[in-house]
């Protein structure tokens, strides 16, 4: 996992919680990387489970509301990093669209070893879109976290339901998005 993920959810740590809870977190892992980031390297995916883990625990918060809570944050970062490819783009279910045929294939040129999930759509009305989420990584509360963000980037007021979660269980996971 690239490390500017890391380098964000110590940023959205710091800023919604504190810098000792950071730490104590961090404390608590047993991390290759001894809990030193740095945007640009590659780490080993556990350790961001691992963090996330101990906060989810020491913060007495739910995984789910906290992977999300960190994808709503983050949102704004990750649109910084691709902003030129998609700044054409002004309404949430095109842009949507667009993470996997444009923002994940720019990624892939940029870095031929970066993973990304695979997304597909279904929009069986102009209110509501169904995303296919799947990842080896099973960060679909991330994924809603980053919807959230961008509906609000957007201006955009959303429902989220998941009715199907690979941490379920399932093949993967369906999360509908329907505009209020």
């Amino acid at each position: 996992m690239k490390g500017a993920v890391f380098t964000g959810l110590a940023e959205f740590v710091e800023k919604h919680y504190s810098l000792t809870d950071w730490l104590e977190a961090i404390d608590a892992c047993e991390l290759p990387s001894n809990g030193e980031f740095l945007a640009t390297e590659i780490y080993d995916d556990d350790e961001f489970f691992q963090i996330a883990g101990a906060l989810s625990k020491q913060l007495n918060t739910p995984a789910p509301d906290l992977y999300r809570a960190f994808g709503k944050y983050f949102f704004e970062t990750l649109l910084s990093l691709t902003i030129k490819h998609v700044e054409h783009i002004d309404e949430l279910f095109e842009f949507i669209r667009a993470v996997d045929s444009i923002i994940h294939t720019e990624v892939q040129k940029a870095d031929p070893l970066a993973y990304t999930p695979t997304l597909l759509y279904d929009q069986p009305s102009d209110d509501a879109l169904v995303v296919r989420y799947m990842s080896k990584r099973k960060m679909c509360h991330f994924a809603e976290g980053l919807i959230l963000g961008a509906a609000e980037h957007f201006n955009q007021k959303v429902e989220l339901c998941q009715n199907q979660c690979m941490l379920e269980g399932d093949e993967h996971c369906l999360i509908r998005i329907q505009k209020q």
